[in-house]
């Protein structure tokens, strides 16, 4: 049985892309390509004002406003997405925390600097003598500890766009009204 797992044995384990150049370029010149359709798609369709089109800002406008959308409402939508963006991690990460699930072993093998790294499960304990009741994390390969390593979800690109538009959009709405 395998104690640790190898740096090797795990592809792309270290963040960057392991394929060829030409790949690499082929793929980026795809997604160049389909963000340039979608552009164009969007400009014809009149989502900028420079072309009448069903999506042109007017449109829409006049759309929300026969729905009953204030300022007020455009403002509140905006600031909701604001929080959620921000927060969405922190309360993933608290609720993972609180029941124990990403974590994994920290235990040292052979006195090494290698860690053990296979995923855990807490358990309650009662100590014999005191009678005081401790967490206890147990990894697959058996290794008791009271510690254990948690690994938190950290924002991308995506989450840090979203937030970052959504607090434009609210500085608009703010001084449009």
């Amino acid at each position: 049985m395998k104690t640790h797992i190898n740096e090797k044995d795990r592809p792309y384990s270290d963040g960057t892309d392991k394929q060829s150049y030409g790949r690499q370029r082929l793929h980026n010149f795809g997604v160049t390509m389909t963000v340039m359709g979608v552009s164009f798609l969007l400009y014809y369709l009149g989502l900028f004002g420079n072309v009448q089109g069903p999506l042109s800002p007017a449109k829409i406008g006049n759309a929300l406003a026969g729905v009953g959308v204030t300022w007020t409402h455009a403002m509140a939508f905006f600031l909701l997405l604001f929080a959620i963006s921000v927060s969405w991690n922190w309360i993933y990460n608290f609720a993972n925390l609180k029941l124990g699930s990403r974590m994994t072993c920290k235990c040292k093998i052979d006195d090494k600097e290698t860690v053990c790294g296979a995923t855990v499960k807490r358990n309650k304990i009662v100590h014999k003598r005191t009678g005081r009741s401790a967490k206890q994390y147990v990894c697959d390969n058996g290794h008791k500890r009271p510690d254990a390593h948690f690994h938190p979800v950290k924002k991308g690109t995506f989450s840090h766009t979203l937030w970052v538009t959504s607090l434009c959009f609210c500085i608009i709405v703010f001084f449009i009204s």
